[in-house]
């Protein structure tokens, strides 16, 4: 009677220990179906960190190209300015030189 009571209780910590090692295993299965969807997204995460900072790096390069460019332009602008001026200041001259002939 005592054996048939101890293999009772062995036969039902058996089956308790399977249950639970059988919950342990699920748990264990999503854990990695979850892992697996971390690592994806965090490898998604990296891509466009890669992506974004490929972009910041090509904006500051146009940037400074543009800004170059810019400045050459507003050179460009400065000097026919200047020149704007001279023919205006000569075409001046040149009226009141006309406007003293014909007035004499």
């Amino acid at each position: 009677m005592t054996s048939s009571l101890a293999n009772s209780i062995l036969f039902i910590a058996l089956v308790v220990t399977s249950a639970m090692v059988a919950l342990m295993y699920r748990k264990l299965k999503r854990l990695d179906r979850y892992h697996a969807d971390y690592q994806r997204i965090f490898d998604q995460t990296g891509e466009a960190l890669i992506g974004a900072q490929k972009a910041v790096a090509s904006f500051g390069a146009e940037g400074r190209e543009t800004v170059a460019l810019l400045g050459a332009r507003i050179e460009e602008a400065q000097e026919v300015a200047k020149k704007l001026e001279a023919l205006t200041q000569s075409a001046r001259h040149l009226a009141q030189a006309n406007s003293r002939s014909s007035s004499v």
